[in-house]
């Protein structure tokens, strides 16, 4: 490897880690937002109530969570490039990669232009446009979580992160289902059932920051086995 190589390697490996400080604003603006807000009950309330406009966890909360937007979108940006300059895996999971960058770009700015007017979830436009984002948001997941498993599985060569893509798929998607089956038969536990769901994306985000460092590693670059 030549020192040019070398210098890239090591950029990229620290541009990785961008996940996992998005990760970290991320659940910051959770624990922020609850200081503040304190009868919320992650139980009952999604985590987007926490940056709803009636929300008096909203001004510190969205503050927060603008970190996780500058990271997230860096860390797509990061992929996109790894995956398609230095490690290429094929076109079914660079696509999954593709998708991804559209679904987290849909949820940052999406989200700023609609989010929740209130925390009671009434049929107003703007929330309306908040629901059609997010479901288009979590279909795209569902998608793009079985073209990484699948697309990964298919080069024999990475057995362990096709384990957990594969699980990760299983668990995003069923987790999805019963987020919806909890808003209409066990609303006392919505809360709960999206979070499982939506930190599941958090640790994708924290194991594909440190697959790319490891593949980045002197002795990954050749590349070996995960």
């Amino acid at each position: 490897m030549n020192e040019i190589e070398g210098g890239k390697f090591l950029s990229l490996r620290i541009l990785a880690l961008s996940g996992v400080v998005a990760t970290i604003f991320y659940l910051s603006h959770v624990i922020g937002g609850r200081m503040v807000w304190n009868d919320y009950n992650p139980l009952v309330q999604p985590i987007s109530d926490l940056t709803a406009v009636s929300a008096i966890s909203r001004p510190l909360a969205s503050k927060i969570l603008l970190g996780y937007d500058i990271f997230n979108l860096l860390f797509c940006g990061v992929l996109l490039v790894f995956f398609k300059s230095f490690f290429p895996i094929n076109k079914i999971f660079y696509s999954g990669l593709i998708l991804k960058t559209l679904a987290e770009l849909l949820s940052t700015f999406g989200y700023k232009f609609f989010p929740l007017t209130d925390t009671t979830w009434g049929n107003s436009f703007q929330n309306t446009m908040h629901y059609a984002i997010t479901a288009i948001i979590v279909f795209s997941y569902i998608v793009l979580s079985i073209l990484l498993a699948f697309g990964l599985s298919k080069v024999k060569i990475y057995p362990k992160m096709t384990r957990f893509l594969k699980i990760f798929s299983v668990v995003f998607i069923v987790s999805g289902f019963f987020t919806v089956l909890a808003a209409q038969v066990l609303p006392s536990y919505v809360g709960l059932v999206e979070r499982i769901n939506l930190y599941s994306l958090m640790i994708l985000n924290v194991v594909l920051a440190f697959w790319i460092r490891s593949l980045l590693s002197p002795i990954g670059v050749k590349p070996n086995k995960l």
